[in-house]
């Protein structure tokens, strides 16, 4: 086995073990939401272990979907690890705050929209590739789905309640997601 085979998994492992860290810290100075953060903590080191067990080795592609959802992850965790220590003021309705939600809504969008692009060619396909289409094109429509209405938690909800529903639907999906893909059986 080669350094560079050896070293694939330690970046994405690094980012989800310091998303789960950041979260943990957010849970610690906010106990009112520990559902919420510990969610957090636990949402990609789940998908990584399902993936795992469904696949003996993740491939490239996955490995650096989880990398960068775990960066998308610690920007909020920082942001508001950066409102716990009172670097900025969290309580009021900023433009910054909102302005965020926003972001996240849209990264989640193009996710979903991005996913079904990323379809197998049916004359080429080690899996069954109808099913493989089918998931990719419910994953599409569900980080849409929780795009939209991430922005419109933030577009109408107070700060906390908008953090809780967005970040709820954005579980919600990767649950959905993740119980498909247990659910269908994809053989070659």
């Amino acid at each position: 086995m080669s350094d560079q085979t050896m070293m694939r998994p330690i970046f994405p492992a690094a980012v989800l073990a310091a998303v789960a860290i950041l979260a943990m810290t957010v849970w610690y100075l906010e106990r009112e939401m520990a559902l919420v953060w510990i969610g957090v903590a636990l949402m990609l080191p789940v998908a990584w272990a399902t993936l795992a067990v469904l696949r003996k080795e993740p491939s490239d592609e996955t490995r650096r979907a989880l990398f960068f959802a775990g960066l998308l992850l610690a920007f909020p965790l920082l942001f508001t690890i950066g409102g716990a220590f009172d670097l900025y003021d969290t309580k009021d309705r900023t433009f910054a705050s909102q302005a965020q939600g926003f972001l996240m809504g849209g990264v989640l969008i193009f996710m979903g929209n991005y996913l079904p692009k990323r379809l197998p060619r049916l004359d080429q396909a080690k899996f069954d590739a109808a099913r493989v289409q089918a998931l990719h094109r419910f994953a599409g429509w569900a980080f849409v789905l929780a795009g939209l209405g991430y922005i419109g938690a933030w577009m109408f909800l107070p700060t906390v309640p908008a953090n809780i529903v967005a970040t709820g639907l954005t579980l919600i999906a990767t649950a959905l997601i993740l119980g498909r893909r247990a659910l269908t059986r994809i053989r070659p």
